[in-house]
């Protein structure tokens, strides 16, 4: 019984790290040269954090929530109009953007969903431009 639990937790562990391997990470450098190249940047967080931290510019502000995907990924996909463009998700630490990328990856085939490595966190303490919202 034993070994067939520690079998179980391996595959389950297996699944999830290839899981979101698929899916691409950007660490803040990364970002500003996508910014360059006018790439699509959405912050998932909500109201309350974007006034808190502020925001990255040029990005569109759609709140994520597991309740509204249905709504918000109608939102997301006439924003990108073609699943194949390439964007960027934003949230705080960068882990709910993380587990969203990799679900449009694997769900939805969106092959060009990336997030940003230490979400909008990393992004302030490495003092790139924000703006107020």
């Amino acid at each position: 019984m034993k070994k067939l639990f520690i079998l179980i937790t391996l595959i389950s562990y297996l699944t999830t790290a290839s899981f979101a391997k698929d899916v691409k990470s950007l660490i803040v450098d990364e970002l500003e040269v996508f910014i360059q190249k006018n790439i699509i940047i959405v912050d998932i967080r909500d109201k309350s954090k974007w006034k808190r931290t502020g925001i990255i510019p040029n990005s569109y502000r759609i709140t994520y929530t597991s309740k509204d995907e249905k709504k918000w990924l109608h939102t997301l996909i006439r924003l990108i109009k073609d699943k194949n463009r390439a964007f960027v998700l934003i949230s705080k630490d960068g882990k709910k953007a993380e587990k969203l990328a990799s679900k449009l990856y694997n769900e939805k085939k969106m092959r060009n969903a990336m997030y940003l490595e230490g979400g909008i966190d990393e992004w302030v303490d490495s003092d790139r431009k924000i703006i107020n919202y």
